[in-house]
């Protein structure tokens, strides 16, 4: 009887250290996301549009019961596009309505970082998560087209360059050409474990001025500033996970 209760004791220590121990997980993730940017003075005749686009990489889990780590780098495409109306006027004074649009597509490597709540100890079912994320921006691309009432077509497009905090003179360097390198801000939303799979949906909220900096004849240009903002969804297959 002895014996029993020792092998018991020892059965329940041994279950109660495995369930402090942290739970590693590793995986491929891929996804889509619905990017846009964010203007405080947008004015009343510009519309922002969302554009969507791709999400892959690795991701990373650390579970410590309720609670856990996440980490992820993605390759991603963001971006956005934006309608205006216009109104030319003519020798006689009258408006005549045109239209001005323009998209673009970024390509970036982001790096999430969350903290999350699971309902399980183990890391399954529903979860809660929020942190910060960091964003290099690579590459990209610019078109705008500009209809004018006569219905002739002007269209412009080229490549997009990232650049860090210095001054652009406008006279060689256009405003669609250019946004700031680095981006940061925050992101959270809700996910869902079963086994190894792992679907989220999270929410980007971007808090650097994505807008280079451009000056005119040596007296810097007021640009209004512009903000990253994105929806994601995603679905990682995680190894490693404890079950």
């Amino acid at each position: 009887m002895k014996i029993l209760i020792a092998f018991y004791l020892l059965w329940v220590g041994t279950a109660s250290a495995r369930a402090q121990q942290p739970s590693f997980s590793l995986g491929p993730r891929v996804g889509l996301n619905a990017a846009t940017y964010h203007s405080a003075q947008l004015h009343d005749y510009e519309t922002q549009g969302y554009r969507v686009g791709l999400e892959a990489g690795l991701a990373s889990t650390v579970n410590f019961g309720h609670l856990g780590l996440q980490a992820a780098v993605l390759y991603a495409q963001r971006g956005a596009t934006l309608h205006a109306d216009i109104e030319f006027n003519s020798g006689s004074g009258t408006g005549n309505k045109g239209t001005y649009d323009a998209s673009s597509r970024l390509n970036c490597v982001t790096m999430p970082l969350a903290l999350a709540y699971n309902q399980r100890t183990d890391g399954q079912g529903a979860q809660l998560f929020a942190g910060p994320y960091f964003s290099l921006l690579l590459n990209g691309h610019y078109d705008n087209t500009l209809t004018s009432p006569s219905g002739g077509a002007t269209s412009r497009s080229g490549a997009i360059t990232p650049v860090n905090d210095e001054a652009l003179d406008l006279a060689t360097h256009p405003v669609p050409a250019y946004r700031r390198r680095f981006d940061a801000g925050l992101q959270g939303g809700l996910g869902y474990r079963y086994h190894a799979l792992l679907f989220q949906a999270s929410y980007s909220l971007g808090l650097q001025n994505a807008m280079a900096s451009f000056t005119y004849n040596g007296a810097p240009v007021n640009h209004p500033a512009s903000y990253n903002r994105a929806f994601q969804a995603s679905l990682s297959y995680l190894f490693g996970l404890t079950r």
